[in-house]
């Protein structure tokens, strides 16, 4: 039996409870996270004034029916949720491990030790120089190079242990792993727990496997539907437990039924009030007091399941540049010069749709079209030709002829700025030119898309006359 007066604390809770809120949609969690939802979901505390401590070389079994909140304390020690009330005091570097917890299914386990162990802070290095390490304390062979979605869940269990393990952390929870082990594997792995024990380290065991509990653990931790049953000596605790589950297991399964149901209605119906009536109940009015303003301060603020108001507003200034930009992208507008009257903008702008933007999309898109009817003309051409072997000959029928145009367009280009009250139909009178002549110029601007200043090209056609020059084809021998 380790001597805990001596040792020091590695895991202390006090008065520790962790609420959920069983949301039925995402966009009331949404809400939820952004404190905007009025109406709160079902709670449910998965613990309720837990409190306990842990010291230096100790191994502490984590008992209980399923659902009592054994995996809910192990994810809180690790720093992987935090509480909703209460502290918790971690002195040391934690490693968890769970059945395919941190493992992919398409790696194999070679490629599972680097990335587990790259997310359990190991380096590189520390890595190669404990990988075959690894591999041999695994027995895995020549699975190791096989994809993790084919390995048993024993198999799983091994490569899970054996990466922890050669991550030499302070405090170890092993979290039903061993129990679906093979025996040479659990000896082999109990034999490890041991070591880290004799080397200062702590271990937190939960299993189902009472035999197990009896054989490593010092210390019993017994959770009931989230509230501890009993803590202390396994010698002392684990027999209360062994009666208890002997006297539910001889219960008709209607009364079985009818007593889980109640205790999960006490986990549905847990309040403030009562917490704070247990810490009174502990310690007395005086000493809880100090205690009883923490946990209204932490559960008026809901910091712990809702973002801040600094991240609130981060979220929302970055939400609105992503759309002010996208709307000015697809917009009409021609320059950022639009956005010093965001009024003008939106009101004029931001809503109606770039020209140029358009026409890319289009002119992709008949680029695509032109090009499957060049495939399928070009496929119909071969297709036609198989099998055959044939001469060009001209047909004397047929006429080649070269045209050139008439008049050749030389476009030359003014400028003009745009006044209070301009319109392009009014610039475009003005001008000689038609309304079409001028967007065609400006493809970035509207009718009713314009500003005070805006620069306008404007379009000045003149026309030389070039000669006819007409080919007539003539057939082959003439």
């Amino acid at each position: 039996m380790i001597n805990s007066e001596s040792k020091n604390i590695k895991v202390k809770a006090t008065n520790l409870t962790k609420r959920f809120e069983m949301l039925e949609t995402t966009s009331n969690k949404m809400k939820t996270l952004f404190g905007l939802n009025r109406n709160k979901g079902q709670e449910f505390w998965a613990l309720r004034n837990v409190s306990f401590e842990v010291h230096d070389g100790e191994t502490i079994g984590i008992i209980g029916l399923n659902g009592s909140g054994k995996s809910t304390i192990s994810t809180l020690i690790s720093e992987s949720m935090t509480p909703t009330t209460g502290t918790l005091e971690v002195n040391g570097e934690v490693s968890i491990i769970a059945l395919g917890t941190g493992l992919i299914p398409n790696l194999t386990g070679r490629e599972n030790i680097h990335v587990v162990g790259l997310m359990m802070g190991m380096t590189k290095k520390e890595i190669a120089d404990k990988l075959d390490d690894i591999i041999s304390f695994s027995e895995l062979g020549p699975f190791i190079d096989q994809p993790l979605k084919t390995y048993s869940s024993g198999m799983r269990a091994k490569l899970s242990f054996s990466i922890a393990a050669y991550q030499d952390p302070d405090i170890l929870i092993i979290d039903e792993v061993l129990s679906v082990g093979d025996g040479t594997f659990g000896q082999k792995s109990a034999d490890k727990m041991f070591e880290f024990r004799e080397q200062g380290k702590t271990i937190l065991l939960i299993s189902h496997d009472m035999v197990a509990i009896e054989k490593w653990c010092d210390k019993v931790l017994w959770l009931h539907y989230g509230e501890v049953k009993a803590y202390g000596p396994t010698k002392e605790v684990l027999p209360q437990y062994i009666n208890f589950v002997q006297w539910f297991i001889h219960l008709k399964p209607e009364e079985q039924d009818e007593y889980k149901q109640r205790v999960r209605d006490e986990q549905l119906t847990y309040t403030v009030e009562q917490l704070r009536e247990e810490i009174v109940d502990e310690h007395g009015e005086a000493t809880s007091r100090t205690i009883r303003t923490k946990i209204d301060e932490q559960l008026n603020s809901i910091k712990n399941n809702k973002l801040s108001i600094f991240s609130k507003g981060l979220l929302i200034v970055l939400a609105t540049i992503c759309i002010l930009g996208a709307l000015y992208y697809t917009s009409s507008a021609q320059s950022p010069k639009a956005l010093a009257d965001p009024v003008y903008f939106f009101r004029h702008q931001a809503f109606s749709t770039n020209t140029s933007f358009s026409k890319q999309i289009s002119s992709q898109l008949a680029s695509k079209a032109e090009e499957v009817r060049e495939n399928a003309t070009e496929k119909g051409n071969q297709i036609s030709q198989t099998g055959k072997t044939t001469t060009d000959k001209p047909d004397a029928s047929k006429k080649k002829t070269a045209i050139s145009k008439s008049t050749s367009e030389v476009i030359a280009t003014s400028t003009y700025t745009v006044q209070e009250g301009d319109t392009l139909g009014e610039i475009a009178r003005t001008s000689g030119i038609s309304l079409e002549e001028l967007q065609a110029a400006n493809p970035d601007i509207t009718e009713n898309a314009i500003y005070v200043g805006e620069v306008l090209k404007i379009p000045k056609v003149q026309n030389q006359n070039t000669d006819n020059t007409t080919a007539d084809a003539t057939t082959e021998g003439q």
